[in-house]
């Protein structure tokens, strides 16, 4: 999505886009609610600004007003709540037929084992186009699976499996933390 920004790290799985354009979703919303309580607070500051020989009027409470600025939000957050629901369900749930790759955490590196029999370290080589699933565990430390180019992290845990998958778009060395 923004391969030529400098801080923005490439997009090369499946599920990049829709990460991507859901943080930029998240963004844009708190910049728009942030300047919108900016103008309303500026607005009201000058209109009901203290003036010599004017007595403060009590406001009465507007049950609509109340309920449309409960309501309201809460429907933001709920379409916030199911966009990221969406978002985790389908990165937690690995395809039908995905290659599976074991990995193995020990201190400073990583073990990987193709279901082939190819051995890594610290290095995962995958085909293009191809659905693959980690099945990870660590020997000794909670670790972190993180790619940023695929937009994929999973901790690792000693004495469990934990699953990770992606589906690699396009070809290149991408950092493995």
């Amino acid at each position: 999505m923004f391969d030529n920004f400098p801080l923005w790290p490439a997009g090369a799985s499946t599920q990049a886009f829709w990460v991507d354009l859901f943080y930029i979703a998240l963004v844009v919303l708190s910049v728009v609610t942030t300047l919108a309580i900016f103008v309303v607070i500026a607005i009201f500051g000058m209109k009901y600004r203290r003036r010599h020989g004017r007595e403060a009027q009590p406001i009465e409470g507007s049950l609509i007003l109340e309920i449309a600025w409960s309501v309201i939000p809460m429907g933001i957050f709920l379409l916030i709540f199911a966009g990221g629901a969406v978002i985790f369900f389908n990165m937690r749930t690995p395809p039908q037929g995905a290659s599976e790759v074991y990995v193995v955490a020990k201190q400073w590196m990583w073990k990987l084992e193709h279901v082939e029999g190819q051995r890594e370290i610290n290095e995962l080589h995958v085909p293009v186009g191809r659905d693959i699933k980690l099945i990870m565990t660590s020997q000794d430390v909670i670790h972190s699976f993180y790619v940023p180019a695929f937009r994929v992290k999973q901790d690792v845990l000693p004495g469990r499996y934990t699953t990770m998958w992606f589906r690699a778009t396009r070809r290149g060395k991408y950092h493995l933390f």
